[in-house]
């Protein structure tokens, strides 16, 4: 069976839980590049996972490929960068999300994707997580009725390090790119965009969010209340309201949650374990292979365009909380 092999961009933790779910992909895997922005990182890593070669050079990086995808696990300032230099090499990209800073970025990487044909995908992996396709089955088969609302949250009391990437608007810190995007995606992904966005945050001195509340207003008066945030600590679940029961997933909802509950007006209560191995990285993966055996140059199920509406969302509430990344908008 022909091995999958994997440049890596930015070999930090995210990259090494992506790296270690390989075991549990259905084709065999491999990682035959690094490059970071340090020797050091690039060559630990190297020698971590067996890798032949590492680079700290992007070109060299790009021009001596021997990989049939790259994941960008760089910090989020990077990403546009990496992506679309990837993409002009008409090497395929999954890209940790958010995927770019803005949706002015995600409009040119979907132009270079078409341009050169090549399949570009946001990390986005909780959508490929089996909780999520349970939650989607649950809403698909009636049994909470018509929806009515989500609410969903996700906070991380982050180490108070001024170089913490969290904390530093040179890195696309803040509570919303990195923490928000799930509560954002999870309203998109059940409710559609929004009609109506309103937003408050709380901001650091240096003008990233460290606390952010969002509530989505649609057409036919369904809502999404949504919060994040880097300086406390809350229970990491999340609930979609019917008109015949609710759905909620236990924490931590945005990855491997301890069950699904699915309680109905009329007292049934239902719960489904979520189990599987590894962290999940693998669901993921299998997407990204079975796109590129298709000849696409995007997911079915997160295409070029879901992450621009997410983006455009997101644009809109750091426009309302005044967050701005000066040096890459």
């Amino acid at each position: 069976m022909k091995i999958f092999k994997w440049g890596i961009i930015g070999p930090g933790s995210i990259a090494r839980d992506f790296v270690d779910d390989f075991k549990f992909v259905s084709t065999p895997q491999e990682v035959t590049s690094v490059l970071s922005h340090s020797e050091d990182s690039a060559k630990t890593f190297a020698d971590e996972y067996g890798v032949s070669q590492y680079y700290t050079d992007l070109e060299l990086f790009l021009n001596n490929k021997n990989f049939d995808a790259v994941y960008i696990a760089s910090p989020n300032t990077s990403h546009f960068e990496q992506a679309i230099a990837c993409l002009n090499h008409k090497v395929p990209v999954l890209c940790e999300k958010p995927m770019v800073i803005n949706s002015a970025q995600v409009t040119a990487l979907m132009a270079a994707s078409e341009s050169n044909n090549t399949f570009l995908m946001e990390g986005m992996w909780i959508r490929f997580l089996p909780s999520i396709k349970k939650v989607l089955e649950i809403i698909g088969s009636g049994e909470i009725g018509e929806i009515d609302s989500v609410k969903a949250s996700l906070s991380f009391k982050a180490p108070e390090d001024d170089n913490n990437r969290y904390f530093n608007p040179e890195l696309g810190g803040g509570s919303l790119l990195d923490l928000g995007i799930y509560p954002v995606f999870l309203a998109h992904l059940v409710l559609g965009k929004p009609r109506l966005i309103k937003a408050v945050g709380k901001l650091s001195d240096k003008g990233i969010d460290e606390t952010c509340a969002i509530l989505f207003q649609y057409e036919d008066g369904k809502h999404a209340v949504l919060e994040s945030s880097i300086i406390t600590q809350t229970e990491l679940s999340a609930e979609i309201a019917g008109s015949k029961g609710v759905i909620k997933i236990l924490s931590p909802w945005n990855e491997k949650p301890a069950a699904i509950k699915v309680s109905s007006y009329d007292g049934v209560e239902k719960e489904y374990k979520c189990e599987w191995e590894g962290r999940g990285f693998q669901f993921e993966v299998e997407e990204v292979i079975s796109a590129l055996n298709n000849n696409q140059i995007y997911s079915k199920l997160y295409y070029h365009h879901f992450s621009l509406d997410i983006m455009k969302t997101i644009d809109e509430v750091r426009k309302q909380i005044d967050v701005k990344y000066e040096s890459f908008e």
